[in-house]
C-alpha cells in the first residue's frame, strides 16, 4: 500500500512538472505567434549586430523578433547629430554609410560577403537614422540572420 502511494505521488508530481513546462512552453510559442514585442537585452543585440552602443545614446529599447527559424532584433536609441555617421560606423564597423538626406541617414553592411561576414553574428545590419530636430537623431538597428 505505501509502494503505490509513493508511485503515484512521483508520477503525480512528474506529470505536474511536464504540464508546467509544456504550458510555458506553448505561452513562449503564442508570444512568437501572436507577433507581440519580446524585450531582448541591447548589450546582445548590439553584439550580434557585430557592434557595441555608442557612448552617448541614450533611451535604448531592443526587441527579439526571432522567428522559427531566423534569428533577429532590433533596437532603437537616441544619440546627438554631431558627427553621427563616423560616430555609428566606429560602434558598428560592419555598416557603411548608404544615403545621407534630409531627414535622415541610412548605413547597412551590403558590401560583406559570406567569406569576411563573422560567424555567428548577424548577415544583415541596417542602421536607419531619423532626424528628430537640428541636434537629436533616432537610430534604428535591424539585425537578422537571413
Amino acid at each position: 500500500m505505501r509502494k503505490s502511494f509513493i508511485r503515484s505521488a512521483v508520477g503525480c508530481a512528474a506529470a505536474a512538472l511536464l504540464l508546467f513546462f509544456a504550458s510555458r512552453f506553448v505561452l513562449a510559442l503564442d508570444d512568437l505567434a501572436s507577433g507581440k514585442p519580446v524585450k531582448a537585452d541591447c548589450s546582445e543585440v548590439v553584439d550580434f549586430a557585430g557592434g557595441s552602443m555608442p557612448a552617448q545614446a541614450t533611451g535604448a529599447r531592443c526587441t527579439d523578433t526571432s522567428g522559427w527559424q531566423e534569428q533577429g532584433y532590433t533596437g532603437e536609441f537616441r544619440m546627438p547629430r554631431t558627427d553621427l555617421a563616423a560616430r555609428l560606423v566606429a560602434a558598428f564597423p560592419r555598416v557603411r554609410l548608404i544615403s545621407d538626406e534630409t531627414w535622415g541617414m541610412t548605413l547597412r553592411n551590403r558590401d560583406e560577403t559570406d567569406e569576411n561576414r563573422p560567424r555567428g553574428k548577424a548577415w544583415v545590419v541596417e542602421l536607419e537614422i531619423t532626424y528628430d530636430n537640428d541636434t537629436t537623431a533616432l537610430v534604428k538597428l535591424n539585425a537578422t540572420n537571413i
